[in-house]
């Protein structure tokens, strides 16, 4: 089947009295593979959004959107949505939201109709199709586990596999390897690899070079929401692309207050094994983080990294038999004097984070520990969040509503909430996703400086460029077990970044 040819002239998007695209002027042929690039904040996914028929161009009179077969001919976009497939991290998001915790086999099948819910039936065929996809896509194990006990990464692949059991003419990818361990990375780029060799059209967005398969020629470059280079892509700008890009110096920081308990281990395990969804995750972990230390947590897509953070937040317990005991905090004391010593970054905060507030108070809840707030926040507390949301970077209006921000904008904002309690440590789950090259350095910078100042840092990863110099100790969890190791180690779980 061939894939789907679109034109856009003059077209425009402005949302919450915003203009987040503007005069984009595009042709993509059918079966056009693009790689898409830009800036946190440039458009891209709402420019995906649009292609995808999710977003109607905002009305000018001289606009023109259209779709068109192989052949030329125009085509309604009503009849083609079936044929449009998505995947990227909001649409993965709706599923923490609305609590789809369907089976992987089930999220998969819905693909087939393009529904979020399992309510069609498949034919013989259709199953044989959704079958075929588990297996190609390393599935078939996790088929009957429940799409919200996956990892982060491990949905990622699931969400893949739906978008191609529609059997698609157009495939819009936003950021797909976001998440994903070196052997998953490894396996999707396999996938675009094939699909490139197909009539299908693809547009495909990234932040980093190795997110960026070399059959994907063309480059679509967006900046403040307009199309800026439309061509080869070894004539785009590459900052976007870059490992390191911009090299920043640590920014001057004033050490964290001190606080009760300073000088002792940060959190000490003792025999601890840490469940989810009734299914053992680590057995038997024995780890101190001692006062100074700065901590890399690895491991592959559901090995238990972002379980075992969340455990030290005070998020998942561990099981009977075990002890966690975390610095300035009696056992059995509320939890929340402790959230509130330390900062916390995930993708799951990120998901789950509904309440409808401003930027500003999004990171002035920080403050409360909380999702959300009970009532205004104080004058005081406003000024820290805003001084929170300069020194993680985020320029944007604090009274803009947190919901229309990118997703790598959001990321930010995580980082100025965990950063307004001026925290002893941070705790970051994959913190660099979704941020664009000079973020990634500018953020790198920032984790570099709160180390030197007396911040302990601890972060699970999969690129070793998402490291900084200070943290020079490694946990590895494979297979439920956690092994100490060298940064240096090869066998230390994290993949080397492949910068221009």
């Amino acid at each position: 089947m061939s894939g789907i040819g679109i034109l856009c002239q003059g077209v425009r998007l402005t949302l919450a009295g915003r203009h987040v695209l503007d005069d984009i002027n595009l042709n993509l042929e059918p079966g056009a593979h693009c790689l898409l690039l830009g800036a946190n904040g440039a458009g891209k996914t709402q420019l995906l959004k649009m292609l995808a028929g999710e977003r109607w161009p905002t009305p000018t009179g001289a606009e023109r959107r259209e779709y068109r077969d192989a052949r030329g001919r125009t085509v309604e976009l009503s009849e083609l949505l079936a044929q449009i497939a998505v995947l990227g991290g909001e649409r993965q998001d709706k599923y923490t939201r609305y609590d789809w915790n369907f089976s992987v086999e089930r999220v998969v099948a819905t693909g087939v109709h393009g529904g979020a819910r399992p309510i069609v039936a498949l034919t013989p065929p259709q199953s044989r199709r959704v079958r075929g996809l588990l297996v190609r896509l390393q599935l078939w194990a996790l088929r009957r586990r429940k799409f919200l006990t996956l990892s982060y990464g491990e949905r990622r692949r699931v969400l893949l596999a739906r978008a191609l059991a529609a059997r698609p003419r157009l495939l819009l990818l936003d950021e797909p390897h976001n998440g994903l361990d070196r052997d998953s990375r490894a396996l999707l780029d396999r996938e675009l690899s094939r699909l490139a060799r197909t009539r299908l059209t693809i547009v495909l967005s990234a932040h980093r070079a190795e997110d960026a398969p070399a059959a994907f020629r063309r480059a679509l470059v967006l900046d403040g929401g307009r199309l800026v280079h439309d061509g080869p892509r070894a004539r785009a700008p590459r900052l976007w692309l870059a490992a390191d890009a911009l090299p920043q110096e640590s920014p001057a920081l004033a050490p964290p207050p001190r606080r009760a308990g300073a000088g002792q281990p940060l959190a000490v395990l003792t025999g601890a094994s840490l469940y989810r969804d009734y299914r053992a995750v680590i057995q038997g972990l024995d780890w101190r983080i001692e006062a100074g230390e700065h901590w890399a947590v690895t491991g592959g897509n559901g090995s238990g990294k972002s379980t075992l953070l969340a455990c030290l937040y005070g998020l998942v317990p561990v099981a009977l038999g075990g002890q966690i005991l975390r610095r300035g905090q009696a056992p059995g004391s509320n939890i929340r004097a402790w959230r509130r010593r330390v900062g916390w970054v995930s993708p799951e905060l990120q998901a789950e984070y509904l309440a409808d507030v401003s930027v500003e108070e999004f990171v002035v809840s920080g403050l409360r520990a909380s999702v959300g707030l009970d009532d205004a926040p104080t004058a005081r507390e406003r000024t820290q969040a805003r001084a929170a949301l300069v020194l993680a970077g985020l320029e944007v209006d604090p009274a803009r509503r947190a919901a229309t921000l990118s997703y790598g904008q959001r990321r930010l904002a995580l980082f100025a909430r965990a950063l307004v309690l001026r925290p002893e440590a941070l705790l970051l789950d994959e913190p660099l996703t979704g941020l664009d090259g000079p973020y990634r350095a500018r953020v790198r910078a920032l984790l570099s400086g709160l180390a030197r100042t007396g911040v302990q840092l601890v972060l699970a990863a999969h690129h070793a460029t998402d490291l900084v110099p200070e943290i020079r100790h490694v946990l590895e969890i494979r297979a439920g077990t956690a092994r100490r190791r060298s940064r240096r180690d090869r066998r230390s779980g994290l993949r080397k970044g492949t910068g221009h």
